[in-house]
């Protein structure tokens, strides 16, 4: 029951103001219009597709994270259960990223609607803009600045890549987003996506499991 209710909170927090659906079409719309100009390739538009991704999830977790401590204070202590909360938060996020992924792929027309293996790079790379908004998370209430630099700081590297030698030696410690367009570019293949979407996926749930566990330690003191 408190699942249920959660989700469908969670959900209509997401849709709230229209900003999520916002955020998808005026990306349709600006991909379609880009490429009808420029005439994107192949490796320009997965490019396209990628950033698109990082952006909208990025936004939205942002956007849900702050509503969320602004509004569901009261749904909270009725749920009393931390983990339970903030699981379904993970949940619903991760939920909107590759309901993301897949329509952004499927009206770009870059992919065909049944291949999973093209899907996965994508929802992984917004499942790191949830992790991005996570880990900002507990600054948003007490120090929202600290957030917002927090924010930049991690868009950064996560798009300016590896190519720098200083950033060759953290690598692993670097959001993988510009990885994945390096690849694409280098092999114009989605099957040698699959290792850096694994890092991605590792390193969203690194991002997620400790931001949660450092909210819970501060929210217990």
């Amino acid at each position: 029951m408190k699942v249920k209710v959660l989700l469908i909170n969670f959900i209509n927090l997401i849709l709230r103001n229209f900003l999520y659906p916002t955020l998808l079409m005026i990306f349709l719309s600006f991909e379609l219009a880009i490429n009808s100009l420029l005439e994107l390739n192949m490796n320009q538009k997965f490019g396209l597709l990628v950033i698109g991704v990082f952006f909208v999830s990025l936004l939205t977790s942002m956007n849900f994270l702050k509503n969320d401590a602004a509004v569901n204070r009261y749904l909270f202590q009725k749920i009393n259960n931390y983990w339970l909360y903030f699981l379904m938060q993970v949940l619903t996020l991760t939920i909107v990223a590759i309901f993301s992924a897949i329509v952004m792929s499927i009206f770009s027309f870059t992919f065909s609607i049944n291949s999973i293996v093209a899907i996965l790079p994508l929802a992984t790379t917004g499942l790191v803009g949830v992790g991005i908004a996570f880990i900002c998370k507990p600054q948003w209430n007490n120090h929202p600045y600290i957030a917002q630099i927090g924010i930049v700081v991690f868009v950064y590297i996560a798009l300016a890549g590896t190519g720098d030698n200083i950033l060759n030696y953290i690598q692993w410690f670097i959001p993988p987003v510009s990885k994945v367009i390096t690849i694409f570019q280098e092999q114009s293949s989605i099957r040698a996506l699959i290792p850096v979407s694994i890092q991605q996926l590792v390193y969203s749930c690194v991002l997620i499991i400790l931001s949660g566990t450092f909210y819970e330690k501060k929210m217990s003191n």
